[in-house]
């Protein structure tokens, strides 16, 4: 198990990652999301031992390997331009890692790499007779194949096409779970997030803000930052009262926290399938629509101009800019988040 206790590391006196605890147990799938800037990457380098001067302690299994040198710490690390030596072909990239051992075992090693992340026939090209997506499996193959206890990727697959990083995405789990390796997937996507991971750390300013199973981040964010940077941004503000809260698109009968102050509005706002469902309804103005493929993003600003958030609905049944509209909102799906104000 890796643990990290009061890690902190600032770069010319200027913080940027702040006292950081967190573990990952073996074979867990750990992803770190934030902004960009915020220390995401900076963590991962100095867990990969290439940052020094750092303040904290970094343990393995118990063993402080907070000096140990990063080629003895049986970390592998993975970057996002995949660095990969243009004169060796994607066998000896591959197997770049494991000179020292017998020769035979390391063809076996490499054969069976290039069977897992599907380039067996390519064994002998050279990197740039390979597509980008190609070049990333050989970077992850040579990643893998000194048996790492843990895989830190960073931003692996950022500069690829959508559709071809849903297909390494659906791949890496599989991959990682065949190996038995324990990785730290760093992304601003929190998709992505939840493609790879169990659990999730959310960082913000060199800080971790939030941590925790992904279904509990998404069903509880606690906080505007954290509820946006998961994609679900469009909140409104509320006053509490002795009979519910107070909103710019309506008042809602439920009992709220005082102290909150945003009320999240869900992603199927609008969709009631179960007429018993206690519901609240929003009236507000359609101000703007486009689409957002496959659905028609509308704008739905309250009556009073000052309050707005977005609803995605089926083109064919989208309104026009200037409708006046009522959503129906399920009780139960309402969050409260702590504002950013």
């Amino acid at each position: 198990m890796l643990t990290l206790t009061n890690i902190h590391y600032a770069y010319d006196q200027t913080p940027a990652v702040i006292d950081c605890n967190f573990t990952v147990a073996p074979a867990q799938r750990l992803a770190i999301i934030g902004p960009s800037g915020c220390g995401k990457s900076t963590l991962l380098r100095i867990i990969a031992g290439l940052e020094p001067g750092h303040r904290g302690t970094i343990s393995y299994d118990g063993v402080d390997i907070t000096q140990q040198p990063a080629q003895q710490r049986r970390i592998g690390l993975m970057f996002q331009d995949h660095a990969l030596f243009p004169h060796l072909s994607v066998a000896a990239n591959i197997g770049y890692g494991l000179h020292g051992q017998a020769k035979s075992a390391i063809v076996a090693r490499v054969e069976s790499l290039l069977q897992l992340v599907g380039l067996p026939h390519l064994a002998q090209r050279y990197p740039d007779q390979l597509s980008g997506g190609e070049r990333q499996r050989v970077a992850l193959a040579r990643s893998l194949a000194p048996s790492p206890r843990l895989l830190l990727l960073d931003e692996p697959f950022a500069s690829l096409d959508r559709s071809l990083r849903d297909r390494l995405l659906d791949e890496l789990p599989q991959w990682l779970t065949r190996e038995g390796v324990a990785a730290i997937y760093v992304t601003h996507d929190a998709n992505e997030a939840c493609q790879i991971a169990s659990d999730m750390l959310v960082m913000r300013a060199g800080q971790i803000v939030r941590q925790g199973p992904v279904a509990t981040l998404y069903n509880d964010p606690q906080s505007q930052f954290v509820a946006s940077l998961l994609g679900m941004p469009h909140s409104v503000a509320y006053t509490a009262t002795p009979h519910g809260i107070t909103t710019l698109f309506g008042d809602v009968a439920i009992a709220a926290p005082a102290h909150v102050g945003r009320l999240l509005i869900p992603a199927d706002v609008g969709m009631i399938l179960d007429p018993n469902v206690p519901v609240a309804l929003f009236h507000g103005v359609v101000t703007a629509s486009f689409l957002r493929a496959p659905w028609q993003r509308l704008r739905i600003t309250s009556l009073a101009g000052d309050a707005q958030f977005d609803y995605d609905m089926p083109q064919h049944l989208a309104p026009i800019i200037g409708t006046t509209v009522t959503l129906p909102v399920r009780l139960d799906r309402l969050t409260f988040v702590a504002s950013d104000d």
